[in-house]
C-alpha cells in the first residue's frame, strides 16, 4: 500500500504541476490567484509549484507579482521542434517569405487529429499577435487546415472533420459540409488556400501543403497570415502562388 500511495502522491504531482504550466500558458502572464483558480488550486499549493517550477526556469516572475512561462519551457520547444522538423530545409524558405511580404510566416504539421503550428516567424510591423508555437489551428477555418484538407481524398477528410454543423470562430467561418466541400474544390484547383477572416477577425492568410513523397499524404503546410487591411484584393493571388512555390521548394528538400 506505501508504494501505491507513493505512485498516486507522484502522479498527482505531475498532473498539477501540467495544470499550472496550460494555466500560465493560457493568461500569458498573469498572478497568483488567476493562476491558482485557472489550475484548480488554492493560492498556497499554487505557490509552491510556482516557486519550484520557477526555480528550475519553467516559470519567470516578474514584477514582484506577475508569472510567465519562462525560458526552459521555449528551450525545450525547440528542441523538440528540431527533432522532427530540419529547420535548415524549412527556416530560408520561411525567412524569404517574410523578407517579400513582412507578414508572419507559419509552419505547421499535422499531429493526431489536429493541425499544429511548430515554427512562426513574425511579422516586424506586426499590429496584432497571429499565431504561436504549439497553436492548434481549425481544420475548416484555417488555411493551413485546409490546405491539407484538399491534399487528402474526400473520405480522408470527412472523417476528420466530422459533420456538421461546423464551430463558427467568426461570420465568415464555413459551417456546413457543403460549403467546405466546395472550398476544398477551390483550394485543390487553385493550389493554395485562403482563409478570409474565417478563423480570426482582421486576419487573412493564405497557405499551402508542402508535397510529401508519391503515394504518400502531405504532414507539413506552410502559410502567410496578412492583416486584412494590409493586403489588397489583387495581390491574394499573388500571395497564394508564392506560397505555393515555397512549399514546393521545402517539400524538395524534405523529400
Amino acid at each position: 500500500m506505501k508504494e501505491h500511495r507513493e505512485v498516486s502522491t507522484t502522479l498527482s504531482g505531475v498532473e498539477r504541476t501540467v495544470r499550472i504550466l496550460k494555466a500560465v500558458e493560457a493568461a500569458g502572464a498573469t498572478n497568483l490567484a488567476d493562476i491558482a483558480r485557472r489550475a484548480g488550486l488554492n493560492e498556497a499549493t499554487a505557490l509552491r509549484y510556482l516557486n519550484s517550477l520557477s526555480n528550475l526556469g519553467f516559470i519567470e516572475r516578474f514584477d514582484s507579482t506577475q508569472y510567465r512561462l519562462g525560458w526552459e519551457v521555449f528551450r525545450m520547444g525547440q528542441h523538440a521542434i528540431s527533432d522532427r522538423v530540419p529547420r535548415d530545409a524549412v527556416r530560408p524558405t520561411m525567412e524569404n517569405l517574410l523578407a517579400e511580404f513582412n507578414e508572419t510566416v507559419n509552419f505547421a504539421m499535422i499531429k493526431g487529429d489536429a493541425v499544429v503550428i511548430i515554427d512562426v516567424l513574425e511579422s516586424r510591423r506586426g499590429v496584432k499577435k497571429t499565431n504561436v508555437v504549439g497553436q492548434h489551428d481549425p481544420w475548416h477555418a484555417s488555411a493551413l487546415g485546409k490546405s491539407l484538407l484538399a491534399s487528402m481524398s474526400d473520405a480522408e477528410w470527412r472523417n476528420i472533420v466530422g459533420t456538421a454543423p461546423l464551430p463558427a470562430f467568426t461570420a465568415q467561418t464555413i459551417t456546413s459540409i457543403e460549403g467546405l466541400a466546395d472550398e476544398i474544390e477551390r483550394t485543390r484547383a487553385r493550389g493554395y488556400a485562403i482563409d478570409n477572416e474565417e478563423a480570426d477577425e482582421e486576419l487573412c492568410c493564405v497557405a499551402a501543403a508542402v508535397p510529401a513523397r508519391a503515394g504518400q499524404t502531405p504532414e507539413y503546410a506552410l502559410s502567410v497570415s496578412f492583416v486584412t487591411h494590409r493586403l489588397a484584393p489583387d495581390s491574394l493571388a499573388y500571395a497564394g502562388q508564392k506560397v505555393r512555390e515555397a512549399a514546393e521548394q521545402i517539400g524538395a528538400k524534405l523529400r
